[in-house]
């Protein structure tokens, strides 16, 4: 809803709060203002002198994303190439924008202000990006998956093989793995921050992602899967012994739950889950999801780590090895259980 409403300038977003664009994509935020002149009935003015301003807004401040007014439109350096007005300066009281190459930093509060005169009336909207971008390896070891391969195991991990605009966002946001995968348009690529031997790539010394270009399908290497958003919930269960990996399949199942695929983990990662005690997940790896570095988890550094078998980050742990339960339950089964027990 607007505000100021019994002023003569009033602004609207009309849509439902929050937005939830994916990972990599556009959304348009649509933004109308109109000038009553203290009559609601009147017809809208469409003044010249109007002045549109776009703010991303946090608590800690407020970032100017671009200003028009007159028929022209600034955009500050930090939005140019992803930020522009749909309509203006043809339909003169249409302020929607459009803001493309989305990353998870993209995520927060958008205020369209349109000030006119002494008059400033303003709407706010929230965006939540969805989704996360994460690496897979096969249990055997590296390079070992074929595109439809690739696929699949993606699919098994409840994601689907990443684009190159999703890797690309995934970097934006500050995501460095040095590990060719597959994507989606049969290209192979991998993101780097920080470049060092043997991660060079095609841009020697530059950040940036890397590509191989489009590959024979029946070439082998990792995969980027993207994850978009979760149906149900991640917990752990644990005990002092520990569970196998069959055991563990058998505790979730008790719990009316089953193991969590990858894909699931690093959602629940994304949404702060921090646990620093490795488990089983369905694909037989072993992870653990780490959101508050310190020294003893994962040796300081935030994300899903992994736990290998080999020195060299391969292989899963025995089946027979013992590791917490990383279980998942979805909604359907807690809103059925709900029905019953009430």
């Amino acid at each position: 809803m607007s505000l100021y409403l019994d002023g003569t300038l009033h602004v609207s977003i009309p849509v439902e709060t929050p937005l939830r664009p994916i990972l990599g994509s556009k959304v348009v935020i649509p933004c109308y203002f109109q000038d009553t002149v203290n009559d609601p009935g009147a017809p809208t003015i469409a003044l010249p002198s109007h002045r549109i301003k776009w703010t991303y807004v946090t608590k800690e401040k407020a970032t100017t994303i671009l200003v028009a007014s007159e028929g022209k439109v600034q955009v500050e350096t930090e939005y140019l190439d992803r930020v522009t007005m749909v309509n203006y300066p043809l339909v003169a009281t249409d302020a929607s924008m459009e803001i493309t190459e989305l990353s998870s930093k993209d995520s927060g509060t958008y205020r369209c202000e349109v000030i006119h005169g002494i008059e400033d009336n303003y709407d706010s909207v929230d965006i939540q990006v969805q989704g996360i971008v994460f690496h897979y390896r096969a249990i055997t070891s590296r390079y070992t998956l074929t595109f439809e391969e690739a696929k699949a195991a993606c699919s098994q991990s409840s994601a689907a093989i990443a684009t190159p605009a999703q890797l690309q966002a995934a970097y934006d946001d500050g995501y460095h793995q040095c590990d060719a995968g597959w994507l989606s348009d049969q290209t192979v690529r991998y993101p780097i921050q920080e470049p060092r031997e043997r991660c060079y790539g095609d841009k020697e010394n530059f950040p940036g992602v890397r590509t191989y270009g489009v590959r024979d399908v029946n070439e082998t290497y990792d995969v980027y899967c993207f994850a978009e958003k979760m149906s149900g919930r991640v917990f752990y269960s644990m005990s002092v012994e520990k569970f196998s990996f069959y055991e563990a399949g058998d505790q979730c199942a008790k719990l009316g739950a089953r193991l969590a695929t990858t894909g699931e983990l690093y959602l629940a990662w994304k949404a702060g889950m921090d646990v620093c005690n490795a488990g089983w997940l369905a694909d037989r790896s072993v992870r653990y999801p780490i959101n508050i570095a310190r020294p003893q988890c994962g040796g300081g550094l935030l994300g899903v780590r992994t736990v290998y078998l080999f020195t060299n980050q391969t292989g899963y742990p025995y089946p027979d090895s013992r590791y917490d339960a990383i279980c998942f339950q979805g909604k359907l089964f807690t809103e059925t259980e709900n029905k019953v027990t009430n």
